[in-house]
């Protein structure tokens, strides 16, 4: 497998009520905050897969980062143009500050994958998580039923295993939803709701839930 670089979309956008001296300050952090006067500084990076059938692996990943970003499905040649309409959509409509980061955190021959988490910062905070793997022949995102070999009982019996530190909103495994998967060295991320998150990872060690996984995929690592 070709280690793959951290990042497909990197860039830190800040809105402040003071002139800026830098405007790429952080290639992992992408922050809006609402103050009474607000200047924009931000720069982006845009990292694709390194093989497979890209166009329509690239077309299904740019969809993926503008619903990550709440915008509409554009086809973006630059990132920038993309990140404005986010952070000025959010402030039209969001309250406080957001914080985005998006990265590429796995890749081999069939498959490559993103994960994103946002942070909404206001009287309370929000967190939501989303991993994604597309298949790299024909660019589609790989669900669920691709990735497990047993019934949704069982999955949410294997994210209540792995739940690790999380707080839940409910107090037994049959209260989970698991929404979407996706690969990462060494574990399968199920995401779910969870106490104030819209989105969390249950981190599912892979070498442990090999009997759960369909042969497709169950020798990805």
């Amino acid at each position: 497998m070709q280690k793959s670089k951290f990042y497909i979309l990197t860039f830190f956008l800040l809105l402040t009520n003071t002139a800026f001296s830098q405007s790429f300050l952080n290639t992992r952090d992408y922050s809006v905050k609402r103050t009474p006067s607000q200047q924009k500084a931000f720069s982006a990076e845009i990292e694709y897969p390194i093989s497979g059938g890209q166009r329509d692996v690239i077309t299904n990943i740019r969809a993926w980062v503008c619903d990550i970003l709440d915008v509409p499905h554009r086809d973006f040649s630059d990132a920038n143009v993309l990140l404005r309409l986010a952070a000025d959509s959010f402030l039209v409509n969001g309250h406080g500050q957001r914080e985005v980061k998006i990265e590429r955190t796995y890749e081999d021959e069939r498959c490559v994958t993103f994960q994103a988490w946002i942070t909404d910062k206001d009287d309370e905070t929000w967190h939501s998580a989303d991993c994604a793997s597309f298949n790299k022949e024909d660019g589609h995102r790989i669900t669920l039923d691709e990735i497990f070999n047993c019934d949704e009982a069982q999955i949410k019996q294997l994210m209540w295993q792995y739940r690790g530190d999380l707080k839940l909103d409910v107090d037994a495994p049959e209260g989970l939803l698991p929404v979407n998967a996706g690969f990462t060295d060494g574990w399968v991320i199920v995401i779910g709701p969870a106490y104030h998150r819209t989105g969390a990872e249950f981190k599912l060690r892979y070498m442990n839930i090999l009997e759960y996984l369909k042969s497709d995929y169950s020798g990805y690592y």
